[in-house]
């Protein structure tokens, strides 16, 4: 997602209050070892950095006839924006189970808790 601000004359013309924003939602097509990451430790809601190349995908709707488009990011390089101790605080905002809840289930040398000296998302 990206957040868009307008300037005042903008906001004039096309009726939006001062202040208010707009926000933008892009598709990513991320492929190899950085879909795995990402399959394996980015849920919704979850704050990350993309670099990549804006394509536009374009079809005939089935039923219309009309022709659609979708604008989308090829990834080239992907970060993580938050710490692990912010997901879990995010998740457990939402009523998620936390990354440690996952995590303790499986092998985890550490228990799953952050470690004390950074509490980073790729800790382990």
């Amino acid at each position: 997602a990206v957040k868009r601000k307008y300037n005042p004359v903008e906001g004039a013309v096309m009726k939006i209050g001062s202040g208010e924003e707009e926000t933008d939602w892009f598709g990513l097509e991320i492929w190899g070892q950085t879909a795995e990451f990402v399959a394996k430790y980015v849920d919704k809601g979850s704050r990350v950095g993309v670099v990549g190349t804006l394509e536009i995908d374009e079809w005939n709707d089935r039923e219309t006839g009309e022709l659609r488009c979708r604008p989308k990011v090829i990834v080239r390089d992907f970060d993580m924006l938050e710490t692990r101790a912010e997901a879990e605080a995010r998740r457990a905002g939402r009523g998620q189970s936390s990354y440690n809840d996952q995590r303790s289930s499986g092998n985890a040398s550490n228990g799953g808790g952050p470690s004390p000296a950074t509490g980073g998302f790729f800790d382990s």
